[in-house]
């Protein structure tokens, strides 16, 4: 009989509850969607704020379905575990009341803070070698400062900082953790201990009571409360265990990779985050002026990456499209920009107005007509704009990640919802001129739910996780054509960038 376990995997526009099926017999996994939804950030005066009541609503509905399909198909459902997107965190008062909403990452204000942390620090190199983080304003570092700033009282009242998959780990178990890999993406942590910085927290004038244990992926936390089992129905010795509880990290865990190659990874979605995994962190001149950012994943590896602006250039098309009354479909944006003449148009997706929502189609326009290039006009050349770029900007990191590891790299594994842009894989096998694998989709979902059958002994480690990996799911490989010369693109892509 296949154990069940339950993925609860929280993206940043919308979540999903999934069971996996694991037959430690064959040693294959199936996967079952019982909830989806989606959810956005609410604006506030304070700032975009999470609906954190209604997300964990859905977490409960997700946990309720699965528990009725386990009991209608004769399945024992043993474990459930949450990940989500990084560095968004809250604050607990001592008696475990959450003291305020957690903000968005996106909240303009974390630039400000940026600027005050780097220069009451002395800068980010000395940042980066302390923690091998990639500088990002939305990191967690710069939130709890900006609301440090604006709102002390809410640290002198805080028994407990938590990541936002803790504190869904918590309200399930009502034991309070933190688990690294989400840990890891803060900036708070020292990058050769993997635990948290106290001089840096000192620093910055935080208590640094607040910042609890650390614990690994697989951690067995507990039983669900009686209250969660009663209202779900699922059973009440349900065992909450801590996935890789970063989403990537998750992701990274279920790249089907059992052979030889050296490979990297390319975890794709709203965001694109390119590395390797490596067994010890790099933190050095070369790495920080990529910059390529250290954080921690299962057995103790570290993902050595880059972050990228991802799809979410075509999501905030779409939804500017949408707004002007063109209801197109993803599928449909992908076939126009196959019709579009090639490298028209270029941008650095990276450019830092890309980041904010809304007026995609101006922000492109304004950056072509800046920079000297043919102002995108119809959807599929603002599209093409797009993936042209990303493809490039995938190229230009995967040279500096080889660079920075001091080897060779045979494959790119691009894993997530990303995979099904084809044109995007085809434009990124042939911008970095070797093959890339892609699959599986659900990444995220599976990682999640092998690291937990892990916790509970099932598995032994990640060489196993990724043979089950390997055994349930297919992958497609796409070797570049290369009839399509992408000299000049590149060399005007570096111009771009660098200007």
């Amino acid at each position: 009989m296949a154990n069940a376990h339950l993925a609860i995997d929280l993206g940043a526009s919308s979540g999903r509850a999934i069971l996996g099926l694991f037959d430690t017999n064959s040693g294959t996994i199936t996967l079952e969607e019982v909830h989806r939804f989606e959810h956005l950030a609410c604006p506030t005066p304070a700032g975009p704020v999470w609906d954190l009541t209604g997300i964990w609503q859905h977490v409960l509905t997700g946990l309720g379905r699965a528990s009725r399909y386990c009991k209608d198909n004769g399945v024992e459902l043993k474990t459930i575990g949450v990940d989500t997107w990084g560095v968004d965190w809250a604050l607990l008062g001592p008696s475990g009341e959450l003291l305020a909403l957690p903000h968005c990452y996106r909240d303009p204000q974390n630039d400000t803070a940026c600027e005050n942390v780097l220069q009451l620090i002395g800068g980010f190199e000395y940042l980066y070698d302390r923690t091998g983080i990639q500088l990002m304003s939305l990191n967690t570092i710069f939130q709890v400062a900006a609301r440090f700033e604006r709102e002390p009282r809410l640290f002198d009242a805080a028994a407990r900082f938590l990541l936002l998959p803790d504190l869904f780990h918590y309200w399930l178990s009502g034991e309070l953790a933190t688990e690294r890999s989400i840990a890891s993406t803060s900036s708070l942590l020292h990058v050769d201990s993997g635990e948290w910085d106290a001089e840096l927290l000192t620093q910055l004038g935080l208590p640094t009571e607040i910042f609890g244990p650390i614990v690994e992926p697989g951690t067995v936390l507990g039983c669900v409360r009686p209250e969660v089992a009663e209202l779900t129905g699922a059973p009440a010795d349900l065992q909450v265990v801590t996935p890789a509880a970063h989403d990537t990290a998750s992701a990274v865990a279920a790249v089907p990779a059992t052979g030889t190659s050296d490979w990297a990874y390319l975890s794709s979605g709203t965001w694109s985050l390119l590395g390797a995994e490596l067994a010890e962190p790099i933190a050095t001149e070369e790495s920080r002026q990529v910059p390529l950012t250290n954080e921690r994943g299962v057995d103790g590896s570290i993902r050595l990456l880059k972050n990228i602006a991802g799809l979410w250039l075509i999501q905030e098309l779409r939804r500017d499209l949408q707004r002007e009354g063109h209801e197109l479909g993803f599928a449909a944006l992908v076939e126009e920009a196959r019709q579009a003449d090639p490298f028209r148009t270029l941008v650095d997706p990276d450019y830092g107005e890309f980041g904010q929502t809304g007026n995609m189609q101006r922000k492109l326009r304004a950056f072509a007509r800046e920079s000297g290039q043919p102002e995108p006009e119809s959807v599929g050349q603002l599209v093409r704009c797009c993936l042209e770029s990303l493809a490039l900007r995938y190229s230009h990191t995967l040279s500096q990640l080889e660079s920075v590891v001091a080897q060779p790299i045979d494959v790119l594994h691009i894993v997530g919802g990303g995979i099904q842009n084809r044109l995007l894989n085809e434009l990124t096998a042939e911008a970095i001129e070797r093959p890339v694998v892609t699959g599986p989709v659900e990444a995220t979902a599976i990682g999640n739910l092998l690291v937990q059958a892990m916790g509970c002994g099932a598995l032994a480690d990640l060489k196993e996780i990724r043979q089950v990996v390997s055994n349930s799911f297919d992958v497609e490989t796409l070797a570049p054509v290369g009839d399509v010369q992408w000299d000049e693109p590149r060399s005007r892509f570096a111009e771009l960038c660098a200007g």
